[in-house]
């Protein structure tokens, strides 16, 4: 689970970004531009990863999976609402406590719960490089 890790810490960087420039007084449609962005360049695909590979590991039922399911949609809603500061401010919060959630309950989870053999085909299907084919051109969280 390496590579969801790896995009969880770029994730993190998106938004200490993100809140760098609300504290710059970025203007916020460039702000509102940079969510959209990441979100189709990085988070979008990471999330459809994680449902396609891990979800068919662990039962329906199980409540990790739920609080993913629930998370992942919460999430993509704000995503696709009109943003405005606080707006932005919840959905980095819920971004923050739902990797913070991945990284310390369910990926623990499912080492405990797959087999290892199961855990390597995850890491098989996992091991690839995300490839951003449009960089961010304005970096308005330096000052």
């Amino acid at each position: 689970m390496v590579p969801l890790s790896r995009e969880h810490h770029d994730a993190l960087l998106f938004i200490w970004k993100i809140k760098q420039g609300l504290k710059n007084k970025t203007s916020l449609p460039i702000v509102v531009d940079y969510i959209k962005w990441f979100w189709n360049n990085n988070l979008k695909d990471h999330f459809d990863q994680e449902e396609k590979i891990l979800l068919p590991y662990l039962p329906n039922e199980d409540e990790m999976v739920q609080r993913l399911r629930k998370e992942h949609e919460m999430i993509r809603k704000m995503v696709d609402k009109e943003l405005n500061e606080t707006s932005i401010l919840i959905l980095t919060d819920a971004l923050n406590d739902h990797i913070r959630f991945e990284e310390r309950q369910l990926f623990p989870h499912i080492e405990q719960t797959v087999s290892e053999a199961q855990l390597d085909e995850i890491s098989r299907q996992l091991d690839y490089q995300p490839s951003c084919k449009t960089p961010w051109p304005n970096e308005f969280w330096e000052k």
